[in-house]
C-alpha cells in the first residue's frame, strides 16, 4: 500500500471513529434527561482523558518505532494491547475512587465503566497499532463494527431504561465487541504481563510523551476555566461552539498527525531530503484544510449556522478569523513537528510543546481580559505561530548539527542523539 493510500485509510478511520462518537452523543442527548446527559458527559470526559494518556504511553511510541517482521509485529500488538489493558484497569480503580465526585450516588455506572475501561483501551490501542504497522484497513473494519455496536447497544439499553447505568453498560458492551474483533484481526491476545517489558523497550518515549500529553490536557482545560473566570460563561459557550463548527477540520488534523508520524518514521532511513519533502506535503495539505474550513465558516449562511449551533451562532463570528489562523498554523506545523517526532527528538519536543501549552494559558488570560473570547482566540493563534517558528528553527538546527540516521535503530538504543 502506498503512502497516499495509507493516509486516506487513516483519515477514513478517524472520520469513522469521530462520526460514531458524534452519533452516540446525539442519541444520548435525545433520549435522556439533562441531568443524566451531564452525568454521562462527566464519565465520558474521564474516558477521553484516559484514552489520550493511553495513546501517549502505548500508541504513539509504536507509531514512532514501527516494528519490523512478522514476529516483532505480533509481539508489539500483544504487548501494546496488554499494556493498555493494565493501564485501563488502573484507571478503573481511580474512577471508582473519584465516582462520588463525578456521579454521586450512581455508583453502578462508575463500576460498569471501570470494568469496561480495559477492553475499551485495548480496542483503541489495537486500532492505532494496526495503523502503525500498515494495516489501516483492519483499523477501519474494527472501528466500523465497533461504532455500530456501540450506538446499537446504547440504543437498545435506552429502550430498556433511560438510566445512566444501562447507558454506560450498552456503550461499553459495544467496545467489548470491537476489542474482541480487534484481537481476532491481530491474531494475538493482549499480554497482561507486558508493561514492564514495554517500559524497558519504549520507556525513553513513554515517560516524556505521557507527561507531555498530561500537560497539554490540563492546559486545554485550564484555558476554559480561565476564559470563563475572566470573560464569563458566554465566552466559554462561544469557544465551544467554534470548536464544534471546526470539528470536521480537527478530525482531519488528528488523522494528519497520526499519518505524518507513521509515514515520516518509515522514511527516517531514506535521508533528510525525502523526509522533508513528505513533511512539507503533509503540512501544506493540512494547512489548506484549515484555510478551507475557515472560508466555509466565514461564508456560512445564518440559517445554517443557527441550525447547527443555535443561539451561540451569533457569538461565533468574531472568533472565526482567529480559529482559522490557528488551524492553518497547526496544519502547517504538522511538518516540522512530525519530523522532530519521527527523528525522536524527545527532549526537544517535550520542552517545546509543554512551553507552548503553558504560554497558551497565559496568552488566553491576557487576550480574554482585553477582548473576551475573540481576544483569547487571537492570543492562542499567536502562541501557536510562535511555537511553529521555534519548531522550524529547532528542526534547522537539528539537520545542520547532527548526522542524519541512515540505519534502523533498535528500541534498546538511545533516542536523543547528540
Amino acid at each position: 500500500m502506498t503512502a497516499a493510500r495509507r493516509g486516506l485509510w487513516t483519515l477514513a478511520d478517524h472520520v469513522i471513529c469521530s462520526g460514531s462518537n458524534f452519533a452516540l452523543m446525539i442519541l444520548v442527548a435525545g433520549n435522556v434527561s439533562v441531568v443524566t446527559l451531564g452525568e454521562f458527559a462527566l464519565l465520558y470526559g474521564f474516558y477521553v482523558v484516559v484514552v489520550e494518556l493511553s495513546r501517549a504511553a502505548v500508541s504513539e511510541p509504536l507509531l514512532v518505532r514501527r516494528p519490523e517482521g512478522d514476529a516483532a509485529v505480533r509481539r508489539a500488538l500483544a504487548d501494546s494491547s496488554g499494556s493498555a489493558a493494565v493501564f485501563g484497569a488502573l484507571a478503573g480503580v481511580l474512577l471508582l475512587a473519584l465516582s462520588p465526585f463525578l456521579v454521586g450516588s450512581h455508583w453502578r455506572s462508575a463500576v460498569a465503566l471501570a470494568l469496561l475501561l480495559p477492553v475499551l483501551l485495548v480496542w483503541d490501542a489495537l486500532r492505532l497499532a494496526f495503523i502503525a504497522v500498515g494495516w489501516q484497513r483492519r483499523a477501519v473494519l474494527v472501528d466500523v463494527v465497533g461504532g455500530v455496536a456501540q450506538v446499537s447497544a446504547a440504543f437498545a439499553a435506552l429502550q430498556v431504561e433511560a438510566s445512566l447505568g444501562w447507558l454506560v453498560a450498552g456503550w461499553g458492551f459495544g467496545g467489548l465487541v470491537a476489542a474482541c474483533l480487534a484481537a481476532a484481526q491481530a491474531r494475538t491476545l493482549p499480554r497482561l504481563g507486558a508493561p514492564r517489558r514495554w517500559l524497558r523497550e519504549y520507556g525513553t518515549l513513554v515517560r516524556p510523551y505521557f507527561v507531555e500529553t498530561g500537560a497539554l490536557s490540563l492546559a486545554g482545560y485550564a484555558v476554559l476555566i480561565v476564559l470563563g473566570h475572566i470573560a464569563g460563561p458566554a465566552a466559554v459557550g462561544a469557544w465551544r461552539a467554534a470548536l464544534t463548527l471546526f470539528g470536521p477540520a480537527n478530525v482531519v488534523m488528528a488523522a494528519g498527525r497520526v499519518a505524518a508520524v507513521s509515514e515520516l518514521s518509515r522514511l527516517r532511513t531514506a535521508g533528510p531530503g525525502r523526509m522533508l519533502r513528505s513533511a512539507a506535503v503533509v503540512g501544506l495539505l493540512c494547512g489548506v484544510v484549515g484555510a478551507a474550513a475557515g472560508t466555509v465558516a466565514a461564508f456560512l449562511p445564518d440559517s445554517v449556522g443557527h441550525a447547527l449551533l443555535g443561539e451561540s451562532w451569533a457569538d461565533v463570528g468574531p472568533l472565526v478569523p482567529a480559529f482559522t489562523a490557528l488551524l492553518v498554523i497547526e496544519g502547517i506545523g504538522l511538518g516540522p513537528y512530525g519530523v522532530l517526532r519521527a527523528m525522536e527528538r524527545v527532549r526537544t519536543l517535550f520542552v517545546l510543546r509543554v512551553s507552548v501549552a503553558a504560554g497558551r494559558v497565559l496568552a488566553v488570560s491576557a487576550g480574554a481580559a482585553l477582548a473576551g473570547a475573540a481576544g483569547a482566540a487571537t492570543a492562542s493563534s499567536l502562541i501557536e505561530a510562535t511555537g511553529f517558528l521555534v519548531a522550524m528553527a529547532l528542526l534547522a538546527a537539528v539537520l545542520t548539527t547532527a548526522p542524519f540516521r541512515t540505519s534502523h535503530v533498535t528500541p534498546q538504543q538511545s533516542r536523543e542523539h547528540p
